[in-house]
């Protein structure tokens, strides 16, 4: 959500970015109409948009989604981005965590630049990336410098959430796992079972 505008990235070629002016009652395709998009994020007055397919990498716009602009990485699929402060993450597909620092005009990959990354979430300084393929949850405390696997990791991290002190994430299909602990312990939530 930017302002009054509901974003909705939308999977399928040829479906991309929607957007609605009315709190979800009408929906209007943007000019991003030629990829499947798995993640958008707000910075300012930049939208971005992480896509999948037939054409990858991270777009922004700058005008509420009239047009798009491909950044330099292009190259990969983008499953999850997040921003903190002036620092955008983008999770990709069998390359890990890319970094940028200057709104997408340069991207670094992080250490962590082998795993498919799915979700990411901030918890003050950390940085929590979960991964597909049972490779769990992976922690950072330098800005993506340094990655640490978490007990999570036999799990696929589908997505992830910070609530307070509590940290949640969907794993497979054995439910929502939380920890309070900054990813040291995970415990099954009573939602167990599901996909």
């Amino acid at each position: 959500i930017k302002n009054n505008i509901i974003f909705a990235g939308s999977y399928g070629t040829g479906n991309g970015v929607y957007r609605s002016l009315d709190g979800g009652n009408t929906w209007f395709q943007t000019s991003l109409n030629f990829a499947s998009v798995g993640a958008l994020a707000v910075s300012g007055n930049t939208v971005f948009a992480g896509a999948i397919s037939p054409t990858s990498g991270v777009y922004l716009s700058t005008d509420n989604g009239a047009s798009w602009t491909q950044t330099s990485l292009n190259n990969r699929s983008v499953y999850s981005l997040y921003i903190n402060e002036n620092t955008i993450y983008a999770g990709t597909d069998g390359y890990g965590v890319y970094v940028s620092t200057n709104s997408g005009l340069s991207w670094s990959q992080t250490s962590l630049n082998n795993k498919t990354v799915m979700a990411l979430a901030v918890k003050g300084n950390l940085i929590f990336a979960g991964t597909a393929f049972e490779q769990g949850v992976f922690l950072s405390s330098d800005n993506g410098a340094t990655w640490t696997q978490t007990s999570l990791n036999n799990q696929s991290a589908w997505v992830l959430a910070v609530n307070g002190n509590n940290i949640f994430v969907g794993v497979g299909s054995n439910g929502v796992y939380k920890s309070t602990d900054n990813g040291t312990t995970w415990y099954p939530t009573s939602l167990i079972n599901q996909e």
